[in-house]
């Protein structure tokens, strides 16, 4: 995916072949872990999954893109949910993210595909398995964008958006759980939301829904 913090691709791990990484030896943890890592590869491409489910740009004889996992792996839907075939029948989700997050496009997105699964139904290399999904449920989805937030903003400081988004949550929770067994309307329908520094709420911006038009979607830039 692309970085909002501008139009290249930030999100992965550039190739290190030079530099300060020549200058150490290696660990024995390194090389545990590498072993460890290349396992875990080779299982995933011998198990019979039936059509190959990522794209060829994962195939990177150089190197990993990600720390977390193998490059294999990166398309599991445990492993990226945005990726998955369906993300219908779900239970209630509230979503939330700072405006200046590296993870907030994704999440946007991620919304809508939840919400409107047949309008954002993620990578072209999963074309038709939406509709084989026994999974067609649009799942009850609450997107919240906070102005000029960081990632985790609700841990790091104090802030009218802080305060909200507490509040926001305690109120779903108690909705969804209804762990007051009280009687609770039902939740209102999916929604997108923007709320400013005020703490006043609002429609997403129109930069926003620029990620809606991506059509590269699990594709590693060249």
């Amino acid at each position: 995916m692309p970085s909002i913090i501008n139009d290249e691709c930030a999100d992965f791990l550039p190739n290190l072949k030079s530099g300060l990484a020549d200058k150490f030896t290696e660990s024995q943890a390194s090389k545990e872990y590498k072993e460890k890592d290349a396992a875990f590869a080779a299982k995933i491409k011998n198990q019979n999954l039936g059509p190959k489910i990522w794209h060829d740009s994962f195939n990177r004889p150089d190197g990993r893109l990600q720390l977390y996992v193998a490059n294999e792996g990166l398309a599991i839907p445990y492993v990226s949910p945005m990726l998955a075939e369906s993300l219908c029948d779900l239970p209630p989700l509230l979503l939330t993210a700072g405006d200046d997050e590296r993870l907030r496009d994704e999440i946007i997105y991620f919304a809508h595909k939840s919400a409107e699964p047949t309008k954002y139904k993620g990578p072209s290399y999963n074309a038709g398995k939406f509709e084989k999904s026994p999974f067609q449920t649009p799942t009850n989805t609450t997107l919240e964008i906070y102005e000029e937030m960081p990632h985790d903003f609700q841990l790091l400081m104090e802030h009218v958006c802080t305060t909200k988004s507490y509040e926001r949550m305690v109120e779903f929770i108690n909705r969804v759980t209804n762990i007051l067994n009280e009687p609770l309307p039902p939740l209102p329908p999916s929604s997108y939301n923007y709320i400013n520094v005020k703490g006043e709420f609002g429609p997403l911006k129109e930069r926003h829904e620029k990620v809606l038009n991506w059509d590269k979607i699990g594709i590693v830039p060249s």
